[in-house]
């Protein structure tokens, strides 16, 4: 097996065969979001070689190029699928309605973004507005924003402007909004968010306790840990505000998953 720029020729097979390091460096994306399209079905994951790696081919890779050009348009990965494996025209067609109902919510999202340059809370800084325009653009629910936004400014009056809690802040919005964390915490908040307009059974609760656990401990791992015997200031006045605003399915939905929390920490 011989290489050049990056893929490794099959003299036997005749095929280009590529680690998985090798083809997300190719397509211009990471080796984290190839195992995210594996996980979801965008990308079959192949079989091991006898010497315990996975080689990816050239139809791999042009595949995997374009689920990262359509991701570049904004495409949700749940469209994703549908779009690569349809019928040309029908791809294309329902590709121009996709970036046609998007740029319809971009415009509604910068508008949005604008209210909230000018109505700016002296208490809040720079970096937190961009993370709060950052949910806009994602497609976060108004309401939500605006609750995450009172949020930051107790968090920071409360704490001071403690260069620690910014950056603590900071750090989990900006994991929580990074690829391919993204699509997942849009979709658990716009859930989490829909509790308040109509009840919900125990069963629709607990699975999406169960999907929020999952999602914290795997990007937000501090959030899962047990707290101290003695929650800080801060928290205390960051927990009494959340509860203040919980609706009684809300308020449901956060004691199923401080019960799956703590089942979990109990865990050997």
């Amino acid at each position: 097996m011989v290489s050049t720029d990056g893929i490794r020729i099959d003299k036997r097979e005749g095929e280009a065969m590529m680690t998985i390091g090798e083809l997300a460096n190719l397509a211009g994306t990471t080796v984290r979001s190839v195992r995210y399209y594996h996980s979801n079905g965008l990308l079959e994951e192949p079989q091991r070689q006898p010497n315990g790696y996975r080689m990816y081919r050239a139809v791999d890779l042009a595949r995997l190029s374009r689920i990262r050009r359509l991701r570049d348009l904004g495409i949700p990965v749940a469209k994703i699928a549908e779009l690569l494996d349809g019928d040309a025209h029908d791809t294309r067609s329902a590709l121009d309605k996709e970036l046609a109902a998007k740029a319809e919510q971009i415009a509604v999202q910068r508008a949005h973004i604008e209210s909230l340059r000018r109505n700016a809370d002296p208490e809040l800084p720079d970096a937190f507005s961009e993370v709060l325009a950052q949910y806009v653009v994602a497609g976060a629910p108004t309401a939500w924003i605006d609750n995450e936004r009172e949020l930051l400014i107790l968090a920071l009056t409360v704490s001071g402007g403690d260069p620690e809690v910014c950056d603590s802040l900071l750090s989990a919005h900006r994991r929580a909004l990074a690829e391919p964390n993204r699509e997942q915490a849009i979709e658990l908040i716009t859930r989490m968010y829909a509790l308040t307009e109509a009840p919900a059974d125990a069963d629709t609760i607990a699975a999406l306790a169960i999907q929020f656990c999952d999602f914290t401990e795997r990007v937000l791992p501090e959030q899962a840990a047990p707290e101290g015997p003695s929650p800080t200031r801060l928290v205390a006045v960051l927990r009494e505000h959340q509860a203040d605003r919980r609706t009684p399915t809300q308020e449901r939905f956060a004691k199923a998953v401080a019960a799956e929390l703590a089942a979990r920490q109990s865990r050997p």
